[in-house]
């Protein structure tokens, strides 16, 4: 048979593809470090503690995240103030020894750095490698020229978070999050340059696009090959792609590479599968760099009309804002804690989170990949003019200014956003862009030309729209028009529905979302229910002079937050507005209004501080969650109520409800599904039961029974997971519940508890969601708040059982079994 020259080339092309010697991996090709643990730490100012042969023998020995603010207590006397918790803030410095060993010599070291607060300088044997002002931005340095190969290094960092009031909530202080040490061939992958696009997918074919930055670092040129490969979510390598690129002594070139994908495992909030693409770097006929990033496959679309859309399904973004801190682990949080707040909110039925007000750690974003979180990922809260919030000083509101980051903007908001995004533009759980929060540059021309500098750098690195929560927040003067225009995507704070139907009129064609917005929530902490002399007790023990605290919290809420209900409402009513993000999902630290002293914690969330949800949770949980569930409060141990009439409230995603008094019913309450409602009965108070059934189509789908507690008696302890990682930084959350001899929750108990563990674990923290409870959180007993505590036990290195016991005076105790393996 003759066969064609052109034939026969392909032919032998494919056979020598076929015949050619597959690339072999270099011993140690790159790897990545943790380099959190055996750091050394000093509280205050110290001079040349940069300096290699400087003695640290009396510093103290920490591992990172480390959080040196929490571990203080709490005085009036802390220049953070309310805005800061309460807490000590001021000057610190790290010290780490450590060697690279002669073999290493020909990589490039590098040292990366996920968050730091605040005001970051970093050493390397004395030699300064950088300052970075702003302490929630990640950042990295290149240590190769300084390293003494084979011999001890040290690795210094001084951070000042000294001029307070710092902020407008807390920051912690310290080295916060993770620190990765990075060996690398000279042809290497920047960190961040890989550029992972996808959001293409039309008629079961999804094309992914790469853009990935190869840097050459030899003094000659190097010709090299870019091995793509793609792995499913089973793990099963389904397709690859070789290019061949030739990179010039000492540049960098970005080669760009697209990849179909048929029949495509989609990415969305109920499944959120993730796959794999691994980049191979070959020189030589040798594997000299590898890296492999995750990325979700998934189409975003954003309407005017419609709202937002994903994988072609029109959502509502169910959303909640969120501060950076972990309660009793201050800004020090792990993967963990990241996993079981979100675990919570989606059990709320939550399916979106904003990062308020600036970035989180990329191990937050990589769970919110993970479980299937839409993110609303956000930069600045401040821009050129430095804010001025409103404070409560013994009851009185006064306005008080905070030094955060308002003075380094011009110099550095640039470099700042532009690596916000490189760094975080990968995870397909990111949504949008907020460049800016309550910005009050907007409603003059001048934030015209910034906001415009700050879109345009988003577009240059992403597809993904800008918004900034610029509308409303109270203020009658709306943002200047040319400024408000500078987003794709208009970000409503606090809006009425007079002022939203004034914007719908007079800018119809809009894309619109509740950037934030009130939550359902009562001010009064968790499970706190005051009527007649016990409200006047309460506020009497706060001993306040004025009264704008006392008016801003019983004037506006009560124990329903009716202006959050509302607030859905327009949402759910509205098809073009995308969704909302409650203020907030969590307690946080810092932010003590409408209170003072001694409040050291919000009181907005719908979960508290330790964890423990409140009301509102459960109003968005019959809005927002198909599992079938009813809720109803007040608790039943009113104590001084008897013979009164007490309202008691209930939510439901039933179409009715109904509720019972020691058996006997009070009648049903219609629940209009489609609309935003709640329930309500006048009830005689006494001790007793109440039982509330929902139903849908005359069918009992749900029941919540709450009964008067009798004398406390033991303690339940629950935990979400009973198997931790023997890597010292794994943890388990452990909740604990006093009850009565016949297991009741005892909802007004406030025992002190005592926590002993045994075994390869320590006491990370301790809280019980009392926003106005000054007890430490680093402690290994804490008092009970309306009948619940937390304990959050961290594995150590060594593997082995745990056991925890907790005892309180005339309490049984309780142990709980752990393991860490």
């Amino acid at each position: 048979m003759k066969i064609s020259k052109k034939l026969s080339l392909i032919f032998c092309g494919v056979l020598l593809i076929a015949c050619s010697k597959a690339p072999t991996a270099t011993l140690d090709i790159n790897t990545t470090e943790n380099f959190d643990f055996g750091w050394k730490f000093f509280a205050g100012e110290i001079a040349n503690s940069e300096n290699f042969d400087f003695d640290d023998g009396n510093w103290r020995d920490v591992n990172l995240p480390h959080d040196w603010s929490i571990e203080g207590n709490f005085s009036k006397n802390n220049p953070s103030f309310s805005r800061g918790g309460w807490l000590p803030t001021g000057k610190v410095a790290y010290r780490k020894k450590f060697v690279i060993p002669d073999t290493d010599k020909g990589k490039r070291i590098v040292i990366a750095f996920d968050g730091a607060y605040r005001n970051s300088e970093v050493y390397i044997n004395g030699h300064l490698l950088g300052k970075r002002p702003f302490g929630y931005i990640a950042f990295h340095y290149d240590l190769t020229k300084h390293v003494n190969f084979g011999k001890e290094n040290i690795v210094s960092v001084k951070l000042d978070n000294s001029n307070q009031p710092g902020s407008r909530w807390y920051t912690g202080t310290g080295i916060y999050r993770h620190v990765k040490l990075i060996k690398t061939n000279q042809v290497y992958i920047p960190i961040w340059g890989n550029y992972i696009i996808a959001n293409n997918v039309v008629d079961n074919e999804a094309l992914i696009e790469i853009e990935t930055t190869i840097n050459n670092d030899f003094n000659k040129d190097k010709d090299v090959q870019i091995s793509l490969s793609v792995i499913n979510p089973k793990g099963e390598k389904i397709t690859e792609k070789l290019v061949n690129q030739g990179i010039k002594a000492n540049q960098a070139e970005v080669v760009k590479t697209s990849i179909k994908i048929t029949n495509p495992e989609l990415w969305d909030v109920n499944s959120p599968r993730l796959y794999t693409v691994k980049t191979d770097i070959i020189v030589e006929g040798k594997i000299v760099y590898t890296q492999n990033k995750k990325t979700g496959i998934r189409t975003l679309e954003f309407n005017s009309n419609t709202g937002f859309a994903i994988n072609g399904k029109t959502i509502k973004l169910k959303g909640v804002c969120l501060h950076h801190d972990g309660g009793p682990l201050g800004a020090a949080i792990g993967r963990r804690t990241a996993e079981r707040q979100l675990e919570k909110l989606k059990e709320m039925g939550c399916n979106a989170v904003r990062m308020a007000h600036n970035p989180f750690s990329e191990e937050f974003m990589d769970v919110c990949d993970e479980m299937g979180m839409l993110v609303m990922n956000e930069a600045f809260d401040e821009w050129e003019r430095p804010k001025s919030p409103t404070t409560v000083q013994d009851g009185k509101k006064v306005k008080l200014q905070v030094y955060k980051y308002a003075h380094h903007f011009k110099k550095w908001a640039d470099r700042d956003l532009t690596d916000f995004i490189l760094r975080d533009r990968n995870h397909p759980s990111v949504i949008m862009w907020s460049i800016g929060n309550e910005i009050d540059q907007m409603r003059d021309p001048e934030g015209a030309p910034i906001g415009k500098r700050l879109a345009n750098i988003v577009h240059r690195l992403d597809y993904r729209p800008v918004t900034n929560g610029v509308h409303g927040y109270g203020n009658p003067k709306r943002p200047n028009q040319e400024a408000a225009a500078t987003s794709d995507i208009y970000g409503y704070n606090y809006i009425k529905e007079p002022r939203l139907i004034k914007e719908r009129t007079s800018f119809p064609n809009v894309k619109a979302v509740f950037t934030e917005h009130q939550s359902a929530q009562m001010y009064y902490p968790r499970s706190t229910y005051l009527y007649g002399k016990a409200k006047d007790e309460w506020w009497k023990n706060l001993n306040y002079k004025h009264n704008d605290a006392y008016n801003w919290v019983e004037n506006s809420r009560g124990f329903l937050g009716k202006d959050g209900m509302e607030a859905w409402r327009l949402v759910k009513t509205n098809p073009y507005v995308m969704g909302e993000f409650i203020w907030t999902g969590w307690d946080y630290l810092g932010e003590v209004i409408p209170y003072g002293w001694p409040a050291r914690s919000s009181s907005f969330g719908v979960i508290d501080l330790a964890g423990f949800p409140k009301d509102g949770y459960y109003f968005y949980q019959s809005q927002w969650s198909d599992k079938p569930m009813v809720h109803i409060f007040p608790h039943w141990n009113l104590e001084g109520m008897e013979g009164k009439q007490v309202t008691v409230y209930g939510y439901t995603n039933g179409d009715e409800v109904e509720l019972f008094q020691d058996g006997k019913s009070l009648g049903k309450q219609t629940n209009a599904i489609e609309g935003v409602e709640y329930q309500s009965w006048n009830v005689v108070y006494k001790p007793g039961e109440l039982r509330a059934v929902s139903y849908k189509n005359g069918k009992v789908i749900a029941e919540k029974i709450v009964r008067t507690a009798g004398v406390a008696s033991k303690i339940k302890m629950e935990t979400r997971r009973t198997e931790m990682l023997a890597n010292g930084q794994d943890l388990i959350y452990v909740e604990c519940t006093i009850q009565d001899k016949d297991g009741n929750e005892v909802p007004t108990a406030n025992n002190l508890l005592k926590f002993k563990i045994e075994g390869s674990a320590t006491i990370a923290g301790v809280g019980n969601g009392n926003n106005m409870g000054l007890e430490p959180f680093k402690a290994n007993k804490r008092s009970a708040f309306n009948g619940k505590c937390l304990a959050i036990i961290k594995s150590t290195k060594k593997a082995g059982n745990i056991k925890l016991t907790v005892s309180a005076n005339g309490l049984e105790s309780s142990t709980i079994n752990l393991i860490v393996k």
